[in-house]
């Protein structure tokens, strides 16, 4: 509960149309546990509607069938000769105007069936509409930057260019601009001239036992029951599979290892098909095991029964090369020592809490020689492991989440006379 007092309906929004980013979940529940109300609509390119309740949280999930509702209601209203007439020239309007395209118009009146006091939006594809929605009902509107999107590679430089002008509009209708790690928050308060952004980290909730917990006799049966060899040396890997996340010499690095020596991969994505033909290129199919997807909730269960967790990205682009991804918080929590790239953030956790080791992973034959240096290396595992309690005890979810409770009991104080004056101009729930 806030300190004064105050329940705040909050409407969460993310693109996420597959497995929801633990990130969410945790600040929702965060949210919750603090006295406010959380509705998170997640997806709207889901195969399928759904509905239901997580721990509290009404998540709600959507189809888009691609067709402009406001055409047809255009033609409901009018007939359909006058809609088709008047169509044409309300798109330009709309357009010149600023107005949402068909998809946020989808998104926009999904949201307006509900009420809320705040609106908080997971990632930049949601901010232009959820911005559309907080002037709708004149409420604020917490921007939670999980990434700098636009300066993604896999845009080009048009776009690039295009999304950054977008969202230095866009910042400033916020009442607070979040993201994930400190050099983010550098670059966005540079790249639109505004402050910095407040950091919460993608830290992780404790587990209920971490792999300091398990007994040798523990380990092997764990694995046995969920598959994986018992005593073979397991590398892992977690997370979404796509090409720039630098996986390839990964998997082809498993050839130049012992046969002891198992690469985990946890995750989904359809560049999975490639990785696995990769492996049986390599001939390394055996020893690399494809797992599938993991909800979050049960992953530790997984990461814990592994010996090093590796984080393999490259700087492919800004976003990359600042990276602080979720698995470096679940590495930590679940106390494996990690083999990460020498990137910054990454050297700031791996190197200055002396829980891992850094290399260079531009080439399958430097991943392979720093594989079997760690594999062989058991006082370097033995002190990271010792280290790790400690890293954990500063970066958890416990610390991070309280910032987040902080910046609402903020808005909560900032709310309360406005929406006692009916200035929030919204309803009262049935």
């Amino acid at each position: 509960m806030t300190e004064r007092g105050l329940k705040l309906r909050i409407l969460m929004l993310s693109p996420d149309a597959q497995m929801i980013d633990r990130r969410i979940l945790q600040e929702a529940h965060t949210l919750i546990d603090a006295g406010h109300q959380v509705v998170l609509l997640s997806g709207f390119e889901c195969r399928e509607p759904d509905a239901y309740e997580d721990r509290g949280i009404v998540v709600k999930r959507y189809t888009y069938d691609w067709r402009d509702r406001r055409r047809s209601k255009l033609n409901e209203r009018f007939g359909q000769r006058l809609g088709r007439l008047a169509w044409p020239a309300l798109r330009l309007i709309n357009r010149m105007r600023g107005g949402a395209n068909a998809f946020e118009a989808f998104i926009l009146e999904k949201v307006l069936e509900h009420e809320f006091d705040v609106i908080h939006v997971h990632d930049f594809p949601m901010l232009r509409v959820g911005i559309m929605a907080a002037k709708a009902r004149n409420v604020p509107i917490v921007y939670d930057s999980h990434e700098f999107y636009p300066v993604q590679s896999c845009f080009t430089p048009e776009e690039q260019k295009r999304y950054l002008a977008m969202e230095r509009v866009l910042v400033r209708a916020c009442s607070q601009v979040i993201t994930v790690n400190p050099y983010l928050a550098r670059m966005i308060a540079e790249a639109h001239g505004i402050s910095e952004p407040m950091v919460i980290l993608n830290a992780s909730e404790a587990p209920a036992q971490t792999s300091a917990d398990l007994s040798a006799e523990a380990r092997r049966k764990g694995r046995e029951e969920r598959g994986l060899p018992p005593d073979a040396f397991i590398f892992l890997y977690q997370g979404w599979l796509s090409p720039e996340r630098n996986l390839e010499p990964m998997i082809e690095a498993m050839a130049g290892l012992d046969s002891d020596a198992v690469l985990l991969v946890v995750g989904y994505g359809e560049y999975v098909a490639t990785l696995k033909e990769l492996a049986k290129t390599h001939s390394v199919s055996e020893r690399v095991i494809f797992y599938g997807r993991v909800e979050s909730a049960d992953l530790a269960t997984i990461t814990q029964l592994c010996d090093v967790g590796i984080i393999p990205y490259r700087a492919v682009d800004e976003m990359h090369r600042y990276c602080s991804p979720n698995k470096l918080f679940e590495f930590i929590a679940s106390e494996i020592p990690i083999l990460a790239s020498d990137l910054p953030y990454l050297r700031d956790i791996v190197a200055g809490y002396e829980i891992g080791w850094l290399g260079d992973f531009g080439s399958a034959q430097n991943i392979a020689r720093l594989m079997r240096e760690i594999r062989a290396d058991a006082t370097g595992l033995a002190a990271a492991r010792r280290k790790l309690p400690k890293a954990f005890a500063e970066l958890n979810w416990t610390v991070e989440g309280r910032k987040l409770v902080a910046i609402y009991d903020t808005i909560a104080t900032m709310a309360g006379p406005r929406r006692s004056q009916s200035a929030l101009n919204v309803r009262r729930p049935d």
